[in-house]
């Protein structure tokens, strides 16, 4: 009998697989996924697994990918664009049947005009152009063709406004930096998990066709590695100016759960283990200025970070 167990295990969670394999095998599956969407099919599993790399992984390491993802998110937004124009056009030939064009309520829906909003539609018009269909159709339901109608339109606003933001987030993304790293490992292994759960059911009883969308290469496990995918943050403290050891300067880690580090009397210091990757670190002192510094924590070990820090200048009063 076939252990079902293994269907319920998320490969991509595996511990024993290396950060830097992980982060080779998404942007690998993000091209394979990339090629195979010819037809728009996977827009959505495209865009979540986009967003959740670069929420987990930073920056996306080729410049090939790189443009591939933003020249995708470019293609998401004119596809949603031609799609709002086609189904407004057919919108206004049921209006035609309906002897409803000519009328004054007519222009309430076209205001500007049939064309204003089928052929000259574009990113700098589209939300307008939306918004005045939706308040329209809002408005007289009934005469658009009723609540399914409204709901398309509801539908390209949503879908139109998600698109560009996701547009924007990715840019950002793909030029580095990441937030939220305590969870964010876990969202990619269950969107990458997620992905291959569906395009399994898709491609059932043809498993050569996964190799399309996914290479196996990187997420082999290494059988006596001690990889838990944390590492540790440390280096000197020292004064500016002097280079004399700074003790009792407080560490405290911004976006990690973790007990707050001082700096000895050598002025050496080292905090808990941290979830690789960039990590926001504050280093205070009563009497000095505070430092705040983005820090990316290697794979096991120590990522040294050394810091000078500077004495407030107090004036007298006059």
């Amino acid at each position: 009998m076939i252990n079902l167990r293994i269907f319920y295990k998320n490969p991509f969670a595996d511990l024993r697989v290396s950060y830097a394999n992980k982060r080779l095998a998404s942007e690998a599956h993000i091209g394979k996924l990339k090629a195979q969407n010819t037809n728009h099919q996977y827009d959505d599993m495209y865009a979540a697994t986009v967003e959740k790399h670069g929420a987990y992984f930073g920056e996306i390491s080729g410049i090939t990918m790189k443009i591939g993802v933003q020249k995708s998110q470019t293609g998401f937004v004119n596809k949603i664009i031609a799609d709002f124009k086609k189904r407004t056009s057919r919108l206004n030939s049921y209006f035609i049947s309906t002897k409803l064009k000519g009328k004054p309520l007519y222009f309430t829906f076209f205001p500007k005009g049939v064309m204003a909003f089928t052929r000259k539609t574009n990113k700098g018009n589209i939300e307008s152009n939306i918004g005045v269909l939706v308040m329209a159709i809002t408005a007289h339901t009934a005469e658009a063709g009723g609540d399914s109608v409204l709901a398309e339109y509801l539908l390209f606003q949503t879908n139109y406004s998600d698109a560009r933001k996701l547009q924007s987030k990715n840019k950002g993304q793909t030029t580095g930096g990441r937030t939220n790293r305590n969870t964010a490992e876990k969202e990619w292994a269950d969107q990458m998990y997620s992905n291959l759960l569906l395009l399994a059911h898709e491609y059932r009883n043809q498993p050569k066709k996964m190799s399309l969308f996914f290479t196996q290469q990187y997420l082999r496990p290494q059988k006596h590695a001690a990889h838990d995918h944390r590492g540790f943050l440390g280096g000197m403290i020292t004064r500016m100016g002097t280079g004399d050891p700074e003790m009792h300067v407080n560490i405290h880690v911004i976006d990690a759960n973790i007990a707050d580090a001082y700096s000895k009397a050598t002025g050496k210091y080292r905090t808990k283990k941290l979830p690789i990757g960039f990590c926001k670190v504050r280093y205070s002192k009563p009497g000095m200025f505070t430092q705040e510094i983005m820090v990316d924590i290697k794979d096991a070990g120590t990522t040294i970070q050394n810091v000078e820090m500077q004495l407030e200048l107090f004036l007298p009063e006059q």
